[in-house]
């Protein structure tokens, strides 16, 4: 008696799980016609994640590993960090819009750790570095 209770149990169990999955696979048809005055629904296509807004990314990266030394402007300038003195570069100026984006990722990723300047390579990713570049670009008028 306990075994056929047993049986009778997963039976039912692997009805019931085989039912829900094949109702979740099986498409429901609408047999309704639109009326006169009614239009047929468009299939709205599937829509991925929202997409980054690189810009805002980038000004937000920009002000928490960059703007303590060069400024919220780009200018640079005379900073004190950890009790260094440091003259960080002005990256508005037309010499530095004439570097390609290349070197940039270069600068941020190495560094410039004898004047002050720390590495990012182990910190950002290559698209965080490619959003602070797009935000630097912008500081520059580009």
């Amino acid at each position: 008696m306990k075994y056929l209770k047993l049986a009778i149990i997963a039976a039912t169990a692997a009805i019931f799980i085989a039912a829900c999955g094949q109702a979740a696979n099986t498409p429901v048809a609408n047999n309704t016609a639109p009326k006169a005055n009614q239009t047929a629904a468009t299939p709205v296509p599937a829509t991925s994640a929202a997409p980054v807004d690189e810009a805002a990314l980038g000004k937000e990266l920009y002000a928490k590993n960059c703007a303590i030394c060069h400024k919220d402007t780009g200018k640079g300038g005379k900073v004190t960090i950890e009790g260094k003195s440091i003259n960080p570069d002005d990256i508005t100026t037309d010499k530095m819009k004439a570097k390609a984006d290349e070197k940039f990722v270069g600068y941020i990723n190495e560094g410039f750790p004898e004047d002050g300047m720390p590495a990012f390579k182990d910190k950002l990713t290559a698209d965080q570095v490619k959003a602070i570049i797009k935000h630097i670009r912008t500081l520059q008028g580009s």
